[in-house]
Parts: C-alpha cells; sequence; structure tokens
C-alpha cells in the first residue's frame, strides 16, 4: 500500500465511469458523543438564538471558518448550520451535478429534527441515501426513516460494554446496538445494515469477539456488512494517534484473519490509504470539502451555481473514482 495515489491505478480507472458518485452529507457537528478518533463535521463553537418563520425562538449553531472558505467566500466570521430549505437546494443541486449517492452523517445526524424530511427529500429525488447514525436515537426516527433509506450504518468498538468505553464511546453503545440488531432480527428491515468498527491498538486484540457477538448471536439481525476502518491520526485522532494508531501491516493481517474465521460475512476493509482522496464531504455551514492529509474546502454551496460546481468537482475525477471505490461494499447491497 502506498500513500500517495497510485498512477498506475488512475491511469487505468480514469476511462471508467464510477458506479456511484458518492458524497457524505453533515447534517450537523453535534453529537451526544466524544469519540477521540471522529473525523467527521466539526462541533459548533457557538449558537445564538433566532426568530423562525413561525414567530418561535430558534437556536441557531455557528462554525468557525477556516482560511481555505474565506478564501472561497470572501468573508470572515462563523457560518450557521443550514436551514432544511438550504439543505434541499444543495441536496437537488447535487443531484443535478449526478450524483446517485448520498450518506447522511454527522456528528449525530439525528439530532437535527429535519434529517428525517432531507432523507426522504433524497430518496424522492431519486437519490440512494445511506444513513450513519450512532443509534442513540433510532426509536425515535426510525420509522420516519425506513422506507427511505437503502442501508443503516451503525457503529460497534467492541465486544462488551467496557470495551467501547475503553475505545471512547458512550457506556450506552454497546447496549443500544444490541438493542437495534434484535429488533431488526424480529423485524427484518427492507434496507440492509452495515456495522463498522474502528480497528485500533486499544481493541485490535477483541475484534474476532466483536466477530462473534455480530454474526454468531442466535436472534439478532447479522449485518449485510461489516466494514473495518483503520484508526486514522485526523482531526481529533491527531491528537491521540499515541493511544491508538497501528500499522497497515497489523490492519492487513486482522482483516484477514476475521475473512477465515467469519467466511459467512461480507468483510469491507478501509484502510487509511484507502481514504485518502476518497471522499466529498458537505460540511453543516454549506461548504464542499475533500480529503487527503486533511479536510480541504473547495467550493461554497449556497452560493456556487449548479454549471460551476459541475466544473469544479469534474476537476476531481480521481477523488469521484476512488470514493465510488471506497464504496463498493454497497454494490452487494
Amino acid at each position: 500500500m502506498t500513500v500517495e495515489f497510485d498512477q498506475q491505478i488512475g491511469k487505468q480507472e480514469a476511462a471508467k465511469q464510477p458506479q456511484r458518485f458518492v458524497v457524505d452529507f453533515w447534517m450537523t457537528g453535534r453529537c451526544d458523543m466524544e469519540c477521540p478518533f471522529c473525523y467527521g463535521a466539526d462541533v459548533p463553537t457557538a449558537s445564538r438564538i433566532e426568530i423562525d418563520n413561525s414567530g418561535k425562538d430558534q437556536k441557531v449553531y455557528l462554525y468557525d471558518t477556516t482560511e481555505e472558505t474565506r478564501a472561497i467566500t470572501g468573508k470572515g466570521g462563523a457560518r450557521p448550520e443550514m436551514t432544511l430549505t438550504q439543505m434541499q437546494e444543495i441536496v437537488a443541486k447535487l443531484k443535478d451535478i449526478g450524483v446517485t449517492t448520498l450518506t447522511i452523517a454527522g456528528g449525530e445526524p439525528l439530532l437535527r429534527p429535519e434529517t428525517p424530511k432531507i432523507i426522504k427529500f433524497a430518496h424522492d429525488a431519486g437519490l440512494e441515501v445511506y444513513l450513519s447514525s450512532n443509534g442513540t436515537f433510532f426509536k425515535r426516527h426510525y420509522n420516519q426513516v425506513k422506507d427511505y433509506i437503502s442501508v443503516l450504518g451503525l457503529p460497534l468498538d467492541g465486544s462488551t460494554p467496557n470495551m467501547n468505553v475503553l475505545m471512547g464511546r458512550r457506556e450506552y453503545l454497546y447496549k443500544n446496538i444490541q438493542g437495534i440488531l434484535s429488533y431488526l432480527g424480529a423485524n427484518p428491515p427492507q434496507h440492509k445494515v452495515k456495522v463498522g468498527t474502528v480497528v485500533s491498538r486499544i481493541n485490535i486484540a477483541d475484534i474476532e469477539q466483536i466477530g462473534q457477538f455480530l454474526y454468531r448471536s442466535p436472534g439478532q439481525c447479522q449485518p449485510d456488512t461489516w466494514r473495518l476502518y483503520q484508526f486514522e491520526p485526523l482531526k481529533k485522532g491527531a491528537k491521540n494517534r499515541e493511544l491508538y494508531e497501528i500499522s497497515d501491516s497489523e490492519f492487513d493481517d486482522v482483516v484477514s484473519r476475521l475473512q477465515l474465521v467469519f467466511p459467512e460475512a461480507q468483510i469491507s476493509a478501509r484502510s487509511n490509504n484507502d481514504h485518502m482522496n476518497a471522499y466529498f464531504f458537505v460540511t453543516p455551514d454549506g461548504m464542499l470539502q475533500t480529503v487527503d492529509i486533511k479536510h480541504r474546502s473547495v467550493a461554497d454551496l449556497l452560493s456556487t451555481s449548479t454549471e460551476d460546481l459541475k466544473s469544479i468537482v469534474g476537476s476531481y475525477r480521481d477523488t469521484q473514482i476512488r470514493a465510488s471505490k471506497n464504496r463498493e461494499w454497497l454494490n452487494s447491497q
């Protein structure tokens, strides 16, 4: 594996049309978890009270702008989380430039009451919708979204409550995921289920036991995909790399072993190298970002026209190809 984009693969793939054009839509940076390896949306830094259209007080969350964002927008200061109308406009714009698949993520996306409406809006627009949630608010919102998603993604980083806590999750995560998988086992969904596990120095010896829990527990819904993520020192993870980081070879060995132990499972591995130049993100304040060794803003979706956006995204052809390859596990869904 190499850190830099493999030029030979790039040449071979350049002529191909990506099977999917995937964009991760970060609904919010707010989350009930504080995972020390998170590289999702930034946490809002402030809030203010505004009056909404019905005359009610509404808390608006604000995000600091990066130097790149200020250069693109020509403005300084914080930017607010998008409104429902702004998010719908951006979803429509993404559809118009050829996006096929929207990953609804965060933060914890179900913290926003608008999320079920955005999921339905994207589904009705013809987009494939993949909801990535930590499961805390599953009971509250599942019936609102279950008919409009193709995949529900859930996290599990330990085979016991304590291991999940050691990994930095809240103590209730294990019980929540166990309850959700039991519920889905008794009520088989139309959508697929993916469980994601961050593989790190802390839980590397426990990964096989997580597989036992996922695939050998009677009555539970077995995940259609078990996605293994090599711990990556991005954002919060950069501050905790000594505690969590594992080598590429250690990660590869874990994946190979699990594929032998659980031949019935669809195990999909995402190494740090797979992550490089392989994502488009919509931030909660409406910027389009890509990622290499850091997240980089490339367009203001609130003000960029569809034609200009098509041109900007077209200049990131390699990212489109790698993003499609990175989500190949969806092909068997």
